[in-house]
């Protein structure tokens, strides 16, 4: 699971996200709520491309520029914080991030659908995770497991459509977010296969 920075965004995270105030018993939920706000947000986004009069293109914004340079990693970087999230609670995460047979996309306008399809429904299923528990109810860890597929998949359909690498993107942001290169150390991707 290398190609999902899961050390280097546990890191970033510490550096850059995580809240000192948070840190109580619950600090996760929290944590996922925050996250969840910041999933609302890129769809937000994804809607301002596919609407050519949306805020992207009143602001000078590209808005598929804007896609591709804070939506596509800023998805793989939510979706990484939430699968670090859970493994701390000690869950499986094996079965996370799995392919999904998809058929290529033919325009942008069909690529930002189907990414607004899949942030939709991450946003929905970690507002079911989140809305129970802050009234004292607990609620089903497989609705972070589900929205985890749903962002992984939001950054593999965007990853395609404008031809780059996912991690690469992932990194970029983290490190830009950070105004520094990573250590070297923290970087390290083992190679895969001859």
């Amino acid at each position: 699971m290398d190609h999902l920075l899961l050390r280097v965004q546990t890191w970033w995270d510490t550096q850059q996200f995580d809240q000192p105030e948070w840190h109580v018993v619950a600090w996760p939920d929290q944590k996922v709520r925050h996250i969840q706000l910041h999933v609302a947000k890129a769809l937000g986004k994804v809607v301002a491309a596919l609407d050519a009069r949306g805020a992207g293109a009143a602001s000078g914004i590209d808005p598929m520029a804007r896609v591709r340079d804070e939506v596509l990693p800023d998805v793989a970087i939510y979706r990484s914080q939430l699968i670090n999230t859970i493994r701390e609670g000690g869950m499986p995460t094996a079965s996370l991030c799995r392919p999904r047979a998809r058929v290529p996309s033919r325009s942008a306008a069909d690529s930002l659908f189907r990414v607004l399809m899949s942030l939709g429904r991450a946003s929905a299923q970690l507002a079911a995770y989140i809305e129970p528990r802050e009234h004292g109810a607990m609620s089903p860890a497989s609705s972070i497991q589900e929205a985890i597929q749903e962002l992984h998949d939001s950054a593999e359909v965007l990853a395609a459509y404008f031809a780059v690498d996912v991690a690469s993107a992932h990194q970029a942001r983290l490190e830009a977010l950070l105004g520094a290169p990573f250590p070297a150390s923290m970087v390290e991707r083992k190679r895969e296969g001859p």
